[in-house]
């Protein structure tokens, strides 16, 4: 790099120009000192000199290349790692790497505190390129409007930290801030943090599907690591276990907004995971989570029915949660006493007594729902049963006077019936306890129909007369599923291929969730 010029030799090369005159520029260097600060900030804030001529003859003095308007491209994942107010005040943009150098567009050539400030918080080295100021400073405005939106007031949004010291405005703060509310913003309901050897990947998860949001440099990710963990109470010092734990970042105007993190340890460090766990389709009503209007009837009846399980059955991720959460809204009133035990407790339902197991101290499934007999229940939600005997006391609470929902991991509603059978409960209380089984998938909606989110598709298996009998009977899932559908009940594919001729999903995204028929 070249020694960067004394002042006067911009002067002079301006008064040459013709740009302005040598008495308007003692007056103009003058003026500089007299309000400390460099001439060629003087120069663009008094409009004494038009910004693309300034630009042209400081590019040639200081002997810098000069980026056109139009080739001010940012790397999202430099501007993520600095503060908004650090950019503006510096007029400084971080535009990619070239040589193992971080290239920083200024309007001042001089301006070496901005690349020292940029180098400490990315960690790498800088070289300044020049920009006309006009243009450097719609760009910035462009690029951190967003940003900005997304902060809302800094003084009402605080991440809730166990010591004041730990949620200081450090940059790694509000690179994690922004993060968060970035993810909440676009509808993410994950956020992976992962760990390379010369890099760092961040991606969302978005209606069901991962994309890259960012790629920070390598150092970055143990910072976010160190930042998460101590926002979660985790343990900073220990990187060869696993760990889980939860965060709640506080925002102005939207209410706090809950976090799962997942830390995994991989071979270059520890890859995280935020689950969120506010996401607004935990409030949906049940009329919005996809069921048809046969579909919804069914639902609805085994709801106000005086006692018996509504089992959700699917995959991880396939929304069984969501529907459980609709059927408890739709319940919720104060005549009532609704108890609840997941794991952990996903989202917050004022009125539901909530209880997230710990098996670290022994509190499983089985523990809770056999304390919640004792509180005098109505309705029931255990979060999965995983075992015969959570299965037992669940389905005896169903058969003693209490509504029982509750999910299982099966491909369709039948399935559900041979898990519970392999767990060793026997087909009679099956078929005595359950009243409706819902096997469902979450697919992306038609790009024309609400461009976004996810609609669910559902199988609803009402258990009653031959259906009944046949689990009674020890009938095969595949008997049982024949009944289904000569009493013209729909299965999944049957439900999606409904919502293909309503224009709802696409035949591609169907054959995506289900696999091919």
């Amino acid at each position: 790099m070249s020694r960067v010029p004394t002042r006067p030799a911009l002067s002079r090369e301006l008064i040459a120009e013709g740009l302005i005159t040598a008495e308007s520029m003692d007056d103009a260097q003058q003026a500089a000192r007299a309000a400390g600060i460099p001439l060629m900030q003087h120069l663009l804030d008094s409009g004494l000199i038009p910004a693309a001529e300034l630009a042209e003859v400081a590019a040639g003095v200081f002997d810098m290349p000069l980026v056109p308007a139009d080739a001010l491209h940012p790397r999202p994942e430099f501007i993520h790692q600095l503060e908004p107010e650090l950019l503006r005040r510096h007029r400084a943009l971080p535009l990619d790497q070239h040589n193992g150098y971080l290239r920083v567009a200024v309007s001042d050539p001089a301006n070496i505190q901005a690349l020292d400030e940029i180098r400490f918080h990315t960690g790498l080295p800088t070289i300044a390129v020049l920009a006309e100021d006009d243009a450097l400073g719609d760009r910035i405005n462009q690029m951190l409007g967003p940003m900005d939106q997304d902060l809302g007031d800094d003084r009402a949004m605080e991440v809730r930290d166990s010591e004041p010291r730990l949620a200081s405005d450090t940059p790694v703060v509000r690179y994690v801030n922004r993060l968060m509310l970035r993810a909440v913003r676009e509808g993410a309901s994950d956020i992976h943090i992962e760990p390379f050897e010369h890099s760092c990947r961040i991606r969302f998860r978005q209606d069901g599907q991962l994309h890259e949001v960012a790629t920070p440099n390598a150092a970055m990710a143990s910072r976010l690591s160190s930042r998460l963990k101590v926002m979660a109470r985790l343990d900073i010092a220990e990187k060869r276990l696993p760990q889980d734990g939860r965060l709640r970042l506080a925002t102005s105007g939207n209410g706090p907004v809950d976090f799962r993190l997942s830390v995994c340890p991989t071979l270059h460090g520890e890859k995280l995971v935020l689950r969120l766990l506010n996401s607004a389709t935990g409030q949906l009503a049940i009329t919005d989570i996809g069921l048809s209007q046969a579909q919804l009837h069914q639902y609805r009846r085994a709801l106000h029915a005086a006692h018996g399980m509504i089992l959700v059955t699917g995959p991880t991720g396939s929304g069984k949660t969501v529907t459980l959460y609709s059927g408890l809204r739709e319940l919720n009133d104060p005549t009532r006493n609704i108890l609840s035990v997941e794991d952990p407790v996903e989202i917050n339902l004022p009125g539901v007594n909530q209880v997230s197991i710990n098996p670290r101290i022994g509190l499983d499934f089985a523990q809770v729902l056999r304390s919640f007999l004792r509180q005098d229940p109505d309705i029931i939600m255990v979060g999965e049963i995983r075992d015969r005997e959570t299965a037992e006391i669940a389905i005896k609470a169903a058969q003693t006077g209490h509504l029982v929902l509750s999910t299982l991991h099966t491909n369709d509603a039948a399935g559900a019936v041979t898990r519970l059978i392999n767990m060793g409960i026997p087909p009679w209380s099956i078929a005595a306890s359950i009243n409706l089984i819902i096997a469902q998938r979450l697919v992306r909606r038609c790009g024309d129909q609400g461009g976004s989110g996810r609609i669910g598709i559902h199988e609803c298996l009402p258990v009653d007369g031959d259906i009944a009998t046949a689990i009674n009977d020890g009938e095969t899932a595949t008997a049982i599923n024949r009944l289904a559908r000569a009493r013209g009940l729909p299965d999944l594919r049957q439900s999606a291929q409904e919502k293909v001729r309503q224009g709802l999903v696409s035949a591609t995204e169907v054959e995506r969730a289900l696999g091919s028929s």
